[in-house]
């Protein structure tokens, strides 16, 4: 059930972190995503040219500087921490393949879902909290399946 071996760990660095009102820690700029497998012998899909820079000098390091959630992913309502798509977009066209199963058992607002309906993969998500499932419905009943991975492959092979 557990991963027993570690790909990588990616820090995503927060360039417009929320301040830290209470002034009793350090300000929360960056978390941290697990990409895990099962075992060492166990296979792992890395879509490299999907996600590296054209220029053949500059490779996507494991340190990604996305901003925060925008307004106008905050238009079906608000979660304390909701996720950005574009952050969660490159989590799963670099480690996963269309048509794969997403599973989030803490769906929250939906970010993850919604990104999966985003780039034609299958998905399940699971959210205890009743108002936080309905966020994430709306956003993933106005999300159109497929829009994001049309658009990459588009430009993709216009620029081929």
């Amino acid at each position: 059930m557990y991963p027993e071996r570690i790909i990588n760990d990616i820090t995503w660095q927060k360039p417009d972190p929320p301040p830290n009102a209470l002034h009793t820690a350090f300000t929360h700029a960056h978390e941290t995503l697990l990409w895990a497998s099962k075992g060492k012998g166990a296979r792992h899909t890395f879509n490299y040219d999907l996600v590296n820079s054209p220029n053949p000098n500059a490779q996507v390091s494991s340190v990604w500087r996305i901003p925060s959630v925008s307004r106008s992913e905050k238009r079906h309502g608000y979660h304390p921490t909701q996720k950005p798509l574009r952050l969660v977009r490159r989590a799963l066209l670099a480690s996963t393949r269309e048509g794969d199963l997403v599973f989030d058992p803490f769906s929250g607002s939906g970010t993850t879902v919604v990104a999966a309906k985003e780039l034609n993969r299958t998905f399940v998500g699971a959210e205890l909290e009743e108002e936080f499932a309905g966020l994430a419905a709306r956003r993933i009943a106005a999300t159109e399946r497929g829009s994001v991975l049309r658009e990459i492959s588009e430009q993709f092979w216009n620029d081929a």
